[in-house]
C-alpha cells in the first residue's frame, strides 16, 4: 500500500512538471513566431518607406528601382516562412499608413529620411538574403 502512494504521489508531482511545462511553453512564443514577427515589423518600415517614395519621389529613378528590386528579393525569402495572409496584412496597413492624414500631410525632410532608412534597410536586408543563399548554395554539394 505504501509503495502504491508513493507511486501516485510521484505521477501526480510528474503530471503538475508537465502541466506546468505546457503552459509556460504556451505562454512563451518560440524562436520561429519571434523572428516571424521581427521580419514582419521590418518588412512593414520597408513598405512604408517604398510607399511614401512613391508619393514623393524621394529617390532619384536608379535607386528607387534597386529599391523595388530589393522588396521584390525580400518578399520572395519571407513567402517562404510567413503566411501570405500576414504577408498582405503587414502590405495593407503600410498602405493604409502611407495614405492616413497625418503620414501624407507633406514631402519634407522626415519624409526623406523615412524613405532613405527603408531602401537602406531594404538593401541591406536583400543583401544578407544573397549573402545567405550564396553560402547556402556552396555547401549543398558537399
Amino acid at each position: 500500500m505504501n509503495g502504491i502512494s508513493r507511486c501516485g504521489q510521484r505521477s501526480v508531482c510528474m503530471l503538475a512538471l508537465l502541466m506546468g511545462t505546457t503552459v509556460v511553453a504556451a505562454q512563451e512564443p518560440d524562436a520561429g513566431q519571434t523572428r516571424n514577427a521581427d521580419a514582419l515589423a521590418r518588412f512593414g518600415d520597408v513598405m512604408l518607406g517604398m510607399g511614401r517614395n512613391e508619393q514623393c519621389k524621394m529617390l532619384d529613378e536608379a535607386r528607387t528601382e534597386q529599391y523595388s528590386k530589393d522588396v521584390a528579393a525580400i518578399i520572395k525569402a519571407l513567402e517562404k516562412q510567413i503566411p501570405p495572409q500576414q504577408l498582405l496584412g503587414v502590405v495593407i496597413n503600410a498602405t493604409a499608413a502611407t495614405g492616413a492624414p497625418k503620414s501624407a500631410g507633406g514631402c519634407d525632410d522626415a519624409t526623406r529620411q523615412l524613405v532613405e532608412a527603408g531602401s537602406e534597410n531594404a538593401k541591406n536586408w536583400a543583401e544578407e538574403l544573397r549573402r545567405g543563399r550564396s553560402r547556402g548554395n556552396s555547401t549543398q554539394g558537399k
